[in-house]
């Protein structure tokens, strides 16, 4: 059976600062004695995401081809060869996206753009279109980005995978039972890191609750952080066919249901 450890890095973003934000992690990482196999960083992990206006984001958004947010980070993952899985905001031929950039030691290697869209990422960013699987560690992996766990539309494309890992500024705890459904209706073990801190603008002060949590394609809890800046790291086994599953080809089950109800 095959295995892969996540070191979950529940961060206190540095509102748009990130050099510091960057620093920190780079602290964090250091400070552990091992770090797993892949390291997740909570959404836009470098910026924070709540702005008073969509330029203030957008003079923080970078070009994946020449970012200096991911030129940093693939030198955390060389130094401690852990893959990294991490929130920063793209610029793309004039769009900007709210996008998870996947860095291992010789630079990127995938990026995701959030598919869905609070009423904040209508105002800065644009709409992403593509879910992303990949393979490492012998598991096949997705990745959803916060709000995106809340569409079974969106999830629905990670019915293969082992594992998803998500980024997340929740500010509140029914995410996290959204986010336990998933797992048991994918038959996926869902990895969410959250952060902690908090966002001001004009308007309003935005705190987000931590509490990133693990749940197993059976629903278990299988680790939960507290509220403050933390880092945990999990062993991840392979379940390839999830217990709920078991003996049902569950796409060719999902299309007769369709076809019984659209009559």
């Amino acid at each position: 059976m095959d295995s892969v450890s996540i070191t979950l890095v529940q961060l206190e973003v540095e509102y748009k600062n990130k050099q510091k934000n960057i620093a920190l992690v780079s602290k964090i990482l250091e400070a552990e004695t091992s770090v797993g196999d892949i390291t997740l960083l909570p959404e836009l992990f470098s910026t924070g995401y709540i702005f008073n206006d969509a330029a203030e984001i957008h003079e923080l958004c970078e070009d994946f081809t020449n970012s200096p947010t991911i030129d940093s980070l693939t030198v955390l993952a060389a130094k401690h060869e852990t893959l990294i899985v991490a929130g920063i905001a793209e610029l793309d031929n004039g769009q900007y996206y709210n996008s998870v950039a996947v860095i291992d030691g010789s630079g990127l290697r995938h990026k995701y753009r959030k598919v869905s869209q609070t009423k904040f990422d209508k105002q800065y960013f644009s709409r992403g279109s593509e879910a992303l699987t990949f393979e490492h560690k012998g598991l096949t992996f997705g990745v959803a980005i916060c709000f995106d766990v809340w569409f079974p539309e969106i999830m629905r494309a990670y019915q293969s995978v082992d594992v998803v890992l998500h980024p997340a500024n929740f500010g509140g705890h029914h995410s996290f039972a959204i986010a336990q459904a998933r797992a048991l209706e994918e038959g996926c073990h869902m990895v969410t890191c959250n952060r902690v801190g908090q966002d001001v603008v004009d308007a309003f002060t935005a705190t987000y609750c931590g509490g990133s949590r693990v749940y197993s394609p059976k629903g278990d809890l299988i680790l939960e952080l507290n509220e403050q800046q933390s880092v945990e790291t999990v062993a991840i086994q392979d379940l390839s066919i999830a217990p709920q599953y078991n003996g049902v080809d569950v796409l060719d089950e999902i299309q007769q249901i369709a076809s019984v109800l659209n009559r």
